[in-house]
């Protein structure tokens, strides 16, 4: 069969078949083909998978995914294909790392669940280096090259910049990950400590969460997790000793508006293994956070 995929119909006509993908299962023997696809018609493809014909044709050749995993195809796509829509390893290590500082997933299942979820970033302009790294060099990928957005606009204000924002692009695998990190509390999406937090919390990601919030102080490196609650954040703690070996208590800190936060405090006598680990993953830029020199 050609790449075109071309049949003839009952009136000796030639058709392309509908070849139909579920990104979520691309390791199987059919890289991710749905069961009965290809199919020879839209009427057929849109019964098999009970949906309507319209939206077959809304979404065939169209580059975009129908709830968040289906991709409609008149032709063939290669396994390298596919692979666009598929988010690296080492980039999903990285994105632990940032969703446990400040990262934030913007999607919303419930309101507008077809409009694929970003991950975005706002980071202080003391770092831009930073910014630039991570959208430009390890999120590449997944990422415009448009430049980061600063805040207060100087161009506008006048004023200078002291925060960069930027986001990823919108992925369905972003989407799906949304489920991972975040549930509803008071009718809201509240970031979360994942389930399988210790099997997610590699050295890269370890890494990744120091240079985005963590600082040294006191000889010792300190972690923001202002984002979790007291038990989440005990639970980290656990996970850095189980897994790495790594000692660290939690810290109470209570803002000016009175709220209450949790932070990591790593033990003195943990800051040579902790290097050890996290140092092949550090940018020289951002040495400092482990107390050492660039």
């Amino acid at each position: 069969m050609s790449k075109r995929g071309i049949h003839t119909d009952s009136k000796g006509l030639n058709k392309s078949f509908i070849w139909v993908y579920n990104i979520n299962n691309l390791s199987g023997n059919f890289h991710g083909l749905v069961e009965g696809a290809p199919f020879k018609t839209k009427t057929e493809c849109a019964k098999i998978l009970a949906i309507s014909r319209s939206i077959v044709l809304a979404y065939l050749d169209k580059k975009k995914l129908l709830n968040n995993k289906l991709i409609f195809s008149s032709t063939v796509l290669s396994k390298e294909e596919l692979s666009h829509w598929v988010i690296p390893s080492k980039v999903w290590e990285i994105l632990t790392g940032e969703l446990l500082g400040d990262g934030h997933i913007r999607y919303d299942p419930l309101k507008n669940p077809l409009v694929n979820g970003r991950i975005e970033f706002t980071f202080s302009a003391k770092i831009l280096h930073y910014v630039n790294y991570l959208k430009y060099d390890v999120l590449a990928s997944i990422c415009t090259v448009s430049r980061p957005t600063p805040w207060p606009n100087p161009e506008l204000t006048g004023k200078e910049a002291t925060q960069y924002w930027f986001s990823t692009k919108r992925l369905p695998a972003i989407s799906n990950l949304h489920h991972v990190w975040y549930k509803v509390i008071e009718g809201k999406y509240i970031k979360i400590l994942p389930l399988n937090l210790e099997e997610l919390l590699t050295p890269v990601a370890l890494a990744h969460l120091i240079m985005g919030d963590g600082y040294f102080s006191e000889g010792c490196l300190k972690i923001c997790t202002d984002n979790f609650t007291k038990d989440e954040v005990l639970r980290l703690i656990n996970i850095l000793h189980v897994k790495f070996g790594i000692n660290a208590s939690i810290n109470k800190r209570t803002n000016p508006d009175g709220k209450v936060k949790w932070r990591i405090r790593v033990s003195k006598l943990s800051m040579d293994k902790l290097i050890t680990i996290v140092s092949p993953y550090i940018i020289p830029e951002m040495y400092y956070k482990l107390g050492l020199k660039k």
